[in-house]
Formats: C-alpha cells, sequence, structure tokens
C-alpha cells in the first residue's frame, strides 16, 4: 500500500468522505503521482480505478492494490517521454509528424500505417477532449481509420492510466490533459538520461 503525503483538509473530511473540492484536488494529486511513478520510478501503478482509492481518516489519500504494476524498457521510457512533451506542445503538421514518428519507435505497429490515426490516438487518449474531437463523433471516424496490431505492454498500460484518470476528472466535470500534467516529469526524466531534445528538457 502506497499512500501519497499530501492531506486533503480534515474539516471536508466526515461520515460522507470528501466533499467534492476535495475531490478535484485529489485528481490532481493523483495525475502528479501517477506522472512521478511513469517517469522516476522503476515500475508503475497501471490500475488507479476509483476503488483502488482511499481516503484515510487523517487526511490522506491511500493507493491499494498494486497488481498491475509495469515498467518500460529504458529507449522506451524516453521516446514516451518525447511523446509526453510532443503532445503537451501547440499541435501543428510539424509536431503531429514528430508524434507519429515517436509511436512508431515505440514499437507501436498497425494495420495500415495511418499517420493521422497515429498522430491522433495518444492525443485522444493523453489530450484534453476538444470540440472538433466530439463534433460529430469525429474521434469514432478518425479511430476507424486504422486499428493497432502491436505496441509495447508499458505503452498499453500508460494510456490505460491515462484513460481512467481522464474519466475520473470528467465525473467531476474536469476536462484535464494528462500530457500537461506529466509533462514536468516527462522532461525530467530526459534531462536525467541525458537524451534531450531542442527544447524538450525546458521547464
Amino acid at each position: 500500500r502506497l499512500r501519497c503525503r499530501r492531506r486533503l483538509s480534515r474539516t471536508s473530511l466526515g461520515s460522507s468522505g470528501c466533499h467534492f473540492v476535495d475531490l478535484r484536488s485529489t485528481l490532481k494529486l493523483l495525475l502528479d503521482v501517477h506522472g512521478f511513478q511513469g517517469f522516476c520510478c522503476p515500475i508503475f501503478n497501471a490500475d488507479p480505478h476509483p476503488g483502488n482509492l482511499l481516503a484515510l481518516p487523517d487526511g490522506r489519500i491511500g493507493l491499494i492494490d498494486m497488481g498491475q504494476c509495469v515498467a518500460f524498457e529504458p529507449a522506451d521510457k524516453v521516446a514516451f517521454a518525447r511523446l509526453i512533451v510532443l503532445l503537451a506542445a501547440p499541435q501543428s503538421p510539424e509536431v503531429d509528424a514528430s508524434i507519429v514518428d515517436t509511436m512508431v519507435s515505440l514499437g507501436v505497429k498497425t494495420e495500415k500505417s495511418d499517420a493521422t490515426f497515429l498522430a491522433f490516438l495518444p492525443r485522444l487518449v493523453f489530450c484534453k477532449i476538444t470540440r472538433e474531437m466530439v463534433k460529430d463523433q469525429q474521434w469514432k471516424v478518425l479511430m476507424r481509420r486504422d486499428k493497432i496490431i502491436e505496441q509495447p505492454v508499458a505503452l498499453f498500460m500508460a494510456m490505460r492510466v491515462g484513460n481512467l484518470l481522464r474519466w475520473f476528472g470528467l465525473q467531476l466535470f474536469e476536462n484535464v490533459s494528462i500530457a500537461d500534467c506529466w509533462k514536468p516529469w516527462a522532461q525530467r526524466h530526459l534531462r536525467e538520461a541525458g537524451a534531450c531534445g531542442e527544447g524538450e528538457g525546458a521547464v
């Protein structure tokens, strides 16, 4: 069992649990904790659903059930860090092309090698949901363009973490960007690995 050090307000904890505002602060803490795990720890927990979170009596948040922990290979962790930094950057054709290259370098293979699909998939998982994504169900149209046939287990599980935390946020009416939250940890890993490209390690 791991316990986060940051505390919720004692006055807001009672027999009914956490207040709404505290759940939002908890979401931010969980995003930070899982970014730290993903880039600064040998393994990360890939199962942070609400049933594995405990509001402890002393105000801390407990993380339980570490049965789905996985590890990135060193080169894949560097590539994943680059992916997160790219996803946190303003969208452009150049950035999308770099995202595609990074996905391929991570070992992602699809049936059609569709670049539009490869650029969109990580945005759907790790970036904020935009009007363009949901208008006329555009996200479904883009996801039907291709299909993944091979990817590293650690990348798949990191996407699982992103999806779980994203939906936790949406239940609180918080449209969070996992990439924005994890960018500082990704940049730290790139610096420590001596793998920074131009602007990648900037704080």
